[in-house]
């Protein structure tokens, strides 16, 4: 009989897997990071921050202060270690992510990771509070977690 606590599911927004990839954070999204239960925490994480992640170190490669390495061994510990885990896109959260574009924000990596959420029972840990505003002002499900909440 498994004595384990009920696991909350946290899907993290790109902010919280930049540090292990090499990328400057606001000191509240370090802060943050630190204070993770892992024991009654299941972390995710997507493609789609992977892929936004990549968009940052393209940026860095142009201003000359891109670290190969870094970003190369953060990635490889994101996808590899088991720490994360994977929560893949499907069609709902595409068409879904396009219902609030339609509402008027217009931030659709945001929308599809906030519609990954809805759709797959996660918490969104993020520090947007654009997008808290937009999702308290058209009355969506509430799934944001703040790093204060941790």
């Amino acid at each position: 009989m498994s004595t384990r606590k009920h696991t909350q599911r946290i899907l993290h927004d790109t902010s919280f897997l930049r540090p292990t990839l090499g990328i400057q954070v606001e000191e509240r999204v370090m802060n943050a990071i630190g204070s993770i239960n892992l024991e009654d925490s299941e972390i995710f994480y997507s493609d789609v921050s992977l892929l936004e992640s990549s968009w940052i170190a393209i940026k860095q490669m142009k201003q000359g202060n891109y670290q190969a390495n870094t970003f190369r061994k953060g990635m490889l510990s994101i996808t590899r270690t088991g720490y994360y885990t994977a929560l893949s896109t499907r069609g709902e959260d595409h068409l879904d992510a396009l219902v609030f574009y339609q509402e008027g924000h217009k931030d659709m990596i945001d929308n599809l990771l906030y519609a990954m959420c809805l759709n797959n029972n996660c918490r969104f840990l993020t520090i947007d509070d654009d997008l808290k505003r937009f999702v308290k002002e058209h009355g969506i499900d509430d799934v944001i977690m703040a790093p204060e909440e941790l």
